[in-house]
């Protein structure tokens, strides 16, 4: 019989102001802690840190950069020169993945999550994405045997996010069913090294389902930096229920097709990584022949809210051949984007990148496949 494995953090707690409320989560955690934060967020949250931490000895490091393994050496020397009991990690992607990779590599010390913007489902996976300070290029992902201890969500912190970020965490969040259904429907292993559960993919349903139902309504919310039902369910969704669903189903070519654009030699990144998972999804779903009604549903969402849905949108017009060819080998290379129950060539790569672009200026234009 296969092995089905699922992990997620230990504690998830969302609210308004709930920061405030820190030291009741962390308690049973030691007396030392190491908060790491970038300069800005140190600046805005030091201080309710201190008071939300009394009676604890607390230490702060203002973190830069890549979450490179020269980083995280320079993290992890100053946990072990503090004799930090508990890292506790403020911000976004970057901050919390160096976080998470020295507290693994440290002697799996204790980790709280403090997220800053709703724009990654990283804040609850045991992953941590490597990156080259010199190339910013992912070189490698590890996964620590353990998930955060607990993810603390504030939607105070979160209201006052760029909206466009918020819209981001849509975007990835939009790929955990659509990789995951795959992943399950054909036994491939999760980020855990075992099989999904029918719990994990319920999960990633409900998701993708609330991303439809409350999405749009939400993004009118955090423009007016209001905290509706809407909202709050999609920040639910972006951090824990995406967190849990990418993670504990598996990855299929929900990000390969994004990926292959980072490729491109002589173009800038313009879109955050959410945006770009998103039109891969609909790359995904284009090469998997998804059906009119799926594809509509999703390509008039990611047209409402502000999702990318052509190159255009990417900030990739006026692709040559040359480019069309580095891009779709450098999809190719993606380990996941072979998790496909059919074999996933050259031509259904390059075939996909280009209908879905075809698809998506239809929308732009006021069309539609129904």
């Amino acid at each position: 019989m296969m092995t089905q494995v699922m992990g997620c953090c230990g504690k998830y707690v969302q609210g308004y102001g709930v920061l405030h409320d820190l030291n009741k989560y962390v308690d049973w955690m030691g007396s030392k802690f190491l908060v790491v934060a970038s300069k800005n967020r140190m600046r805005d949250l030091k201080d309710t840190i201190s008071v939300a931490l009394a009676g604890k000895e607390v230490s702060f490091y203002e973190f830069s950069g890549e979450c490179s393994w020269s980083n995280i050496q320079k993290l992890m020397d100053a946990a072990q020169s503090f004799g930090a009991q508990t890292l506790i990690g403020i911000g976004g992607g970057k901050v919390v993945d160096s976080v998470k990779a020295a507290a693994f590599k440290g002697g799996l010390l204790n980790e709280v999550i403090i997220p800053t913007i709703a724009a990654t489902d990283a804040y609850t996976s045991a992953a941590s994405c490597i990156y080259d300070e010199q190339t910013h290029m992912m070189t490698e992902a590890i996964n620590s045997p353990k998930n955060p201890d607990l993810v603390l969500v504030d939607t105070e912190i979160l209201l006052k996010a760029p909206v466009r970020q918020f819209v981001s965490g849509m975007g990835d969040a939009l790929s955990t069913y659509v990789g995951g259904l795959v992943c399950q429907d054909n036994y491939f292993n999760n980020h855990h090294g075992g099989v999904g559960t029918h719990s994990a993919l319920a999960i990633a349903k409900l998701s993708y389902d609330m991303l439809f139902r409350y999405g749009r309504q939400a993004k009118l919310a955090a423009e007016k930096r209001a905290l509706s039902d809407a909202y709050n369910a999609i920040i639910e969704v972006n951090i824990l229920m995406s967190g849990m669903g990418f993670e504990n189903n598996g990855s299929s070519s929900d990000h390969s097709f994004y990926f292959g654009t980072l490729a491109l030699p002589d173009r800038e990144e313009y879109v955050y990584h959410g945006e770009g998972v998103a039109f891969s999804t609909c790359c995904q779903l284009v090469m998997q022949g998804a059906s009119n009604e799926q594809l509509d549903e999703v390509y008039r969402f990611c047209r409402d809210v502000g999702l990318p849905i052509t190159f255009d949108d990417m900030h990739l017009s006026d692709l040559t051949d040359e480019e069309y060819d580095i891009m779709t080998k450098a999809a190719l290379e993606q380990g996941f984007i072979h998790n496909q129950p059919f074999e996933v060539t050259y031509e259904k790569v390059l075939g996909a990148y280009k209908a879905a672009d075809a698809i998506g200026h239809l929308y732009h234009e006021g069309g539609s496949l129904l």
